[in-house]
C-alpha cells in the first residue's frame, strides 16, 4: 500500500461543506456597500452625460451653429448634471438624477443623434437602478426612480 503525498506534520485539508449563513449585520454591511457603489455608478453616469452635453455645441458648430441661447442652455444643463452627480449620495439625489434624464433626452431637439445617445444613457441608468433594487432592496417600479 502507498501512502498519500502529504508532508510530515501538515494539517489535513478541510472538507468543503456548506458555508455558514451571513448574520443580519453582515447583510446590512453588504447592502450599505452595494448602495454606495450603485450611487457612485449613477454619479459617474451623470458626469458622462455632462461631458456629452458639453460636446453638443462643438458638434453643431460644424453645421448651422447653436446660437448664444442654446449654447447657454447646454452649458447650464452640463453644470446642473455635474451638480447632481455630487448630490446623488443624498436621499433625494437619485430622484433628481432620474428627472435630469428627461432633460438630457430633450437635448435631442438640438441635434437628433442625442435622442439615441440619451436613450442609451437612460437604459444604463435604469439597469443600475434595477441592480440596486435587486442587491440593496430599494423600492421597485416607478418608486425605484426616486431612490
Amino acid at each position: 500500500m502507498t501512502e498519500p503525498d502529504t508532508p510530515v506534520g501538515a494539517a489535513p485539508e478541510p472538507v468543503p461543506g456548506p458555508a455558514p449563513e451571513p448574520t443580519p449585520e453582515q447583510f446590512a454591511e453588504r447592502a450599505h456597500r452595494a448602495d454606495k457603489a450603485s450611487r457612485s455608478v449613477l454619479a459617474a453616469i451623470l458626469g458622462l452625460e455632462a461631458l456629452v452635453t458639453l460636446l453638443i455645441p462643438r458638434t453643431i458648430a460644424f453645421t448651422t451653429g447653436l446660437g448664444p441661447v442654446r449654447t447657454s442652455i447646454c452649458i447650464g444643463l452640463a453644470v446642473v448634471l455635474v451638480g447632481a452627480a455630487g448630490l446623488v449620495r443624498r436621499p433625494w439625489g437619485i430622484a433628481m438624477g432620474s428627472a435630469l434624464q428627461v432633460a438630457f433626452f430633450a437635448t435631442g431637439i438640438l441635434i437628433a443623434t442625442m435622442f439615441l445617445v440619451a436613450a442609451l444613457f437612460m437604459a444604463v441608468w435604469l439597469r443600475v437602478l434595477m441592480f440596486r433594487h435587486e442587491v440593496v432592496g430599494s423600492p421597485g417600479g416607478f418608486r425605484m426612480l426616486a431612490g
